[in-house]
């Protein structure tokens, strides 16, 4: 029996979270120790939840994927009362109110979410009239989108925000064979980011004392960015009516442009208006850290020292200066890379990021050799949630992205995460091991 659950499964979906799954006890623990030689013992909890996730992983191999998939809309209610409950009930930590407190322990409903909502969306996908009716699958998709975002970000959690909305991406792209909408999407995203961006350059060489400029402040308000938005929406509006009564190619040609711009624009007055000092900080350090060097920018200031302080083959295990001396925070999950990179060095690095990019290539495979759209659906949702977490993470300890707190897959401090990041692996290999069955 236990031989069955190892059947025709590729040795990287198992070897490769094992591995990294090590590595992250190891340098949790090496994260842990004090000046004085201490410890703070967080790596026996990270054994303890890596000992949980491996018995919940052995589990669901031994379940064929496709009932999981045939009982997700039960998940997926059952993940969004968690949330619910979470924002009534849930422990707030650094500002964001994603933990439920159960004794002594904590969970993150939004972690095991991630797996809920792949798992039911790619049941929607698969059975949805996705040639017939393209227009009204993808409004109910972004329906199951937006409801477990929507609590996600009242939390408020960002980056998590974030690993949703690339999950959607990814899996609606195979799923649908139209994908101009998510092109409206990528370019709606684009074209957000890209204001926001400006508006964070302004604020910029408003904070290192530069003089307002009146047309400026003018244009980058939230009132003018509200008011583009709503003039385009009018028009749109307007010119769809006259179209439904006398249709003009120009207009269909115009239209989705009008209200892609006008989409980006509202956005952007949400953002103007909801985002808090300390988000639009994280948004300038990432421009130049050395903006506030002793507050937001100082992690990623000290990140980059750690990194490039550990040379070809690092100072060391357990021996890494940033690392010991406490000067780099967040230093068991956000910035745990930066402390391989100093204690391990470009080489040690490397290999962890080959043992990634070897497990993204494995899923990739999978994608492509899944005769069913279930599975193929659900392990494009995992990867998505993988790469996501991978990239933004590695980017942070860099300096290149904002620092949203999305934990390195396996390897990061964290029970939710880690437990969650287990089951995923543990679906793709069943999903590989599956391939002829489907």
């Amino acid at each position: 029996m236990f031989k069955d659950l190892f059947k025709n499964v590729e040795a990287a979906f198992i070897l490769i979270p094992l591995i990294l799954s090590t590595i992250g006890i190891i340098f949790v623990y090496s994260t842990g120790i004090n000046p004085d030689g201490t410890n703070s013992n967080l790596y026996i909890k990270q054994l303890i939840w890596f000992g949980i996730g491996l018995l919940i992983a052995i589990v669901l191999m031994a379940i064929d994927y496709y009932r999981l998939v045939e009982v997700s809309h039960y998940l997926y209610i059952i993940g969004i009362i968690l949330l619910v409950i979470t924002i009534i009930f849930g422990k707030s930590i650094r500002g964001s109110k994603s933990w439920l407190g159960i004794g002594g322990l904590g969970i993150q409903p939004s972690e095991i979410m991630k797996i809920f909502y792949i798992l039911f969306f790619a049941k929607y996908l698969s059975n949805a009239e996705v040639n017939e009716k393209v227009a009204k699958v993808f409004l109910y998709s972004l329906g199951i989108l937006i409801l477990p975002l929507l609590l996600i970000l009242v939390q408020p959690d960002l980056g998590t925000s974030i690993v949703f909305i690339v999950i959607f991406i990814f899996m609606v792209y195979i799923g649908m064979p139209d994908s101009k909408y998510i092109k409206y999407l990528l370019i709606i995203g684009g074209l957000t980011s890209l204001l926001l961006l400006i508006i964070g350059f302004y604020k910029f060489y408003l904070e290192r004392g530069g003089k307002p400029v009146e047309i400026l402040d003018i244009i980058l308000s939230f009132n003018f960015f509200f008011l583009i938005s709503l003039s385009l929406f009018l028009y749109s509006f307007i010119t769809m009516f006259i179209d439904f009564f006398t249709p003009t190619k120009i207009i269909k040609k115009i239209l989705p442009f009008t209200l892609i711009i006008g989409t980006a624009f509202f956005f952007s007055s949400a953002a103007v208006k909801i985002l808090k000092p300390y988000q639009w900080k994280r948004i300038l350090v990432m421009i130049n850290p050395e903006f506030d060097s002793k507050g937001a920018g100082y992690n990623i200031i000290q990140s980059t020292i750690a990194i490039g302080s550990g040379g070809v083959f690092g100072k060391g295990l357990f021996r890494g200066s940033q690392n010991t001396l406490g000067f780099l925070p967040e230093k068991n999950t956000d910035f745990i890379f930066s402390i391989i990179c100093e204690e391990l060095g470009f080489f040690g690095s490397t290999i962890i990021l080959l043992l990634f990019g070897f497990y993204f290539y494995n899923i990739f495979r999978a994608i492509r050799n899944t005769k069913d759209k279930e599975g193929m659906l659900v392990a494009t949702g995992i990867l998505a949630m993988f790469f996501t977490h991978f990239l933004v993470n590695i980017g942070m300890t860099l300096g290149i992205t904002p620092a949203t707190g999305l934990p390195l897959p396996f390897i990061s401090y964290g029970g939710s995460s880690l437990i969650s990041f287990m089951c995923a692996a543990a679906i793709m290999s069943n999903i590989y091991s599956n391939r002829f069955v489907h």
